[in-house]
């Protein structure tokens, strides 16, 4: 994975959603891949690497082009969906940048608005729904962590450890560098 190129792209115009926000996602996507890789689709258990770095691009992606307003920006989803290819170019193969585009989209949606999709697609938007949910844990308002939303058990079973990473990681930072440094400790697990 070009992790330089992936710190780099980390930026978020709106001040809840910076690199810490993304970095956290990635690692806590990682975490509930690891501890589901046993359930998933054989297509994930046979590609494992592409759907790591589909879900680490877009834990950095998702929400990088939410719009600072007042009101949830329902679009973002779709516009970073649009810069995919832009932003990363051939650092990821074009099945890859597809499941981004993909979980990119979908992050932003209802489940019950969700068509139909293939168990991959189903395994990995539940790990990156819940990934991204398990960071609300920083907020003390109405878009706190709602356990009963959780899709995984095993993500449930990691609240404790979202408080952990989000005490560690909630001062802010000066660079996304910086905040990829104090989520992952120096390496990517």
């Amino acid at each position: 994975m070009a992790i330089k190129e992936l710190i780099g792209l980390a930026e978020s115009q709106c001040e809840q959603h910076q690199a810490d926000h993304s970095f956290r996602v990635m690692w806590l996507a990682r975490r509930i891949f690891g501890l589901e890789l046993a359930n998933a689709p054989e297509e994930i258990r046979q590609n494992q690497n592409l759907y790591l770095q589909a879900l680490d691009w877009a834990a950095v992606l998702h929400d990088r082009e939410m719009s600072v307003t007042e009101s949830y920006d329902f679009d973002h989803g779709k516009r970073a969906a649009g810069k995919v290819d832009e932003l990363i170019g051939d650092k990821v193969s074009p099945e890859g940048r597809e499941v981004i585009r993909f979980l990119c989209i979908v992050h932003v949606l209802d489940d019950k608005e969700i068509g139909d999709l293939t168990p991959a697609q189903e395994f990995l938007l539940k790990i990156f729904k819940d990934a991204d949910a398990l960071d609300r844990v920083r907020f003390d308002n109405g878009y706190a962590l709602v356990e009963s939303f959780m899709r995984f058990e095993s993500a449930k079973e990691l609240i404790q450890e979202a408080k952990e990473l989000w005490e560690r990681t909630k001062q802010g930072f000066d660079s996304p560098q910086a905040a990829f440094d104090a989520v992952f400790g120096n390496k990517v697990e």
